[in-house]
């Protein structure tokens, strides 16, 4: 009985830290041939990197999304010890200001409103994408 607890106490060591960092990041792909419920008012501006900025998430978390619109998908979901490279940023129909992003460490890139980035995102004019 002692082997099985002590197999267990061992197996819960070596997952717990891997449940740890993995909570950091979330990458997600949506299902083939699906479409977000707004589609239609998702875009999907041109955009370059022309800022220099950085910042993390605000509050707990941020969703990274295909378009500056709640109504894009969500290609990732990302933690505050995260860090979020700025490329440049639009004003989307609804007159939300959104900036496009790519997760450090990762090619992985896309769209974070404004307010749900700690230091309120890029906003110089000449970033603007």
């Amino acid at each position: 009985m002692g082997t099985i607890r002590t197999k267990a106490r061992l197996l819960t060591a070596a997952v717990v830290p891997l449940l740890a960092a993995s909570a950091a990041l979330v990458v997600t792909a949506p299902p083939a041939g699906a479409a977000p419920a707004g589609a239609d008012a998702c875009t999907h501006p041109a955009w370059s990197n022309k800022s220099g900025g950085k910042g993390t998430a605000a509050g707990g978390s941020a969703l990274i999304r295909t378009g500056p619109s709640e109504d894009c998908g969500v290609t990732a979901e990302v933690g505050t010890a995260v860090t979020l490279y700025y490329h440049c940023w639009v004003t989307n129909s609804a007159g939300n200001k959104w900036t496009h992003v790519r997760i450090g460490g990762t090619e992985v890139n896309g769209w974070v409103y404004n307010a749900r980035l700690d230091d309120g995102g890029s906003k110089d004019p000449s970033n603007r994408c």
